[in-house]
């Protein structure tokens, strides 16, 4: 007989939530889902304003605000005189309008008197390069048919900011600027290119210093060729280590890393004695010896003792001569520019010259350094007659250094 099961009384039945419980329940969760979807929102459109906000902020930054622009284009003006040798008398300013769209600044009418020994085609070329560096546009500039003035409208953008009046003069007088040819290598190149060079001092009547290498194989003929030229300066041109070495070799008598420090000593004071009447030294090749403050003490040291000034060739731009140098109380400078580097073409030699000279006035004095190579001379015997009729005025190293106040 089959039992049936008798049915729990304990269970309990399920009791059902009211029906306006449900109904705050959903109102909840989609006032939930409703606030963060609009939190969400607003948090993305504050992010792109804030993001908005710093691109104009570095914008800002990055571009000038009107009063920079004009300050800069008016310094870039005051350069471009200045290359061309005029002096501050020789340039007015007048600023008698304001300019509109550049709240709190004025409008720029300048004239500048230049020396006619400039042709305005140089002259046009100095102030528009110097002006479009410097951010400036030039708008219009148009010259007379006499070719005694020339006008240039200047402006930022479209605006126009400055107008210059250029009118050249033969009474005005051009302020000079002080260059000094340091030539190297004299004793590696052959005597009768040599005797070139040591004509430019009497024919062009200029000065140079001539840095002659204490072991070349021209060397001796050289001394006895500068019997005869008593003006030109003479300097130790010292070999040294090139990073490149022992591929290439600085020659006979080299200073090297790997010699002692009383080696190094004894070299140096033996390249002093064999370039008699020397009153400096300056270094050939020396990447990686004028790297190192040990050796060039010890370099410096004979340097010191023998009354000689010192000139880094800066070979590499970590060298250390001029520093330890200035440190021993050695009067030092290094050469501000080389107009002939190795693979150069001649074009480049000449472009270089004559920039380096034209620029020579921002400084009390410049030091150029180049080669006695036949092809430096052509460029020199050709272009220092114009270079001199621009206010250059070729001196001597130990000039230069008295006029950059070197002690």
């Amino acid at each position: 007989m089959v039992r049936r099961r008798r049915p729990n009384r304990n269970v309990r039945k399920k009791k059902h939530l009211p029906l306006w419980i449900w109904l705050v329940i959903g109102i909840a969760v989609v006032a939930g889902i409703l606030l963060i979807f609009l939190d969400g929102g607003t948090r993305k459109t504050n992010t792109a304003e804030s993001e908005k906000k710093n691109a104009i902020a570095q914008t800002a930054q990055k571009e000038p605000s009107s009063i920079d622009f004009i300050i800069r284009i008016d310094g870039a003006i005051q350069q471009a005189a200045l290359d061309l040798g005029v002096s501050d008398n020789n340039i007015s300013w007048k600023r008698n309008k304001d300019i509109e769209q550049f709240p709190g600044t004025k409008f720029s009418d300048i004239t500048i008197k230049v020396s006619s020994a400039f042709p305005m085609a140089h002259i046009n070329y100095v102030i528009q390069h110097t002006i479009t560096d410097s951010g400036g546009r030039i708008m219009d500039a148009f010259e007379k048919k006499s070719g005694s003035e020339m006008f240039l409208k200047v402006g930022y953008g479209g605006i126009f900011t400055h107008q210059i009046r250029v009118r050249r003069r033969n009474s005005v007088m051009i302020k000079p600027a002080y260059v000094a040819l340091l030539i190297d290598d004299f004793g590696y190149y052959p005597v009768p290119i040599a005797r070139k060079f040591f004509d430019l001092s009497r024919s062009d009547r200029i000065k140079f210093d001539a840095a002659i290498l204490p072991n070349g194989e021209y060397t001796q003929y050289i001394l006895r060729e500068l019997k005869e030229h008593p003006e030109i300066e003479r300097m130790v041109h010292i070999p040294m280590e090139p990073k490149a070495y022992p591929k290439v070799n600085p020659g006979e008598g080299a200073i090297l890393v790997s010699m002692s420090d009383n080696d190094i000593l004894r070299q140096t004071q033996k390249d002093i004695e064999s370039i008699p009447g020397a009153v400096g030294a300056n270094n050939h090749m020396g990447s990686r010896a004028t790297e190192n403050s040990r050796v060039m003490y010890q370099v410096l040291r004979a340097i010191r003792d023998a009354g000689l000034f010192w000139v880094d060739s800066r070979t590499t731009t970590h060298s250390v001569g001029e520093e330890v140098a200035t440190s021993m109380k050695i009067p030092a400078i290094s050469i501000d520019h080389i107009i002939d580097p190795p693979i150069i073409s001649t074009d480049e030699i000449e472009q270089r010259l004559f920039k380096y000279c034209m620029s020579a006035r921002r400084m009390p004095a410049m030091v150029i350094n180049c080669h006695c190579s036949d092809t430096t001379y052509q460029i020199l015997k050709r272009d220092i007659p114009t270079l001199k009729k621009y206010g250059i005025k070729f001196i001597t190293v130990s000039e230069a250094m008295a006029k950059k106040k070197v002690n």
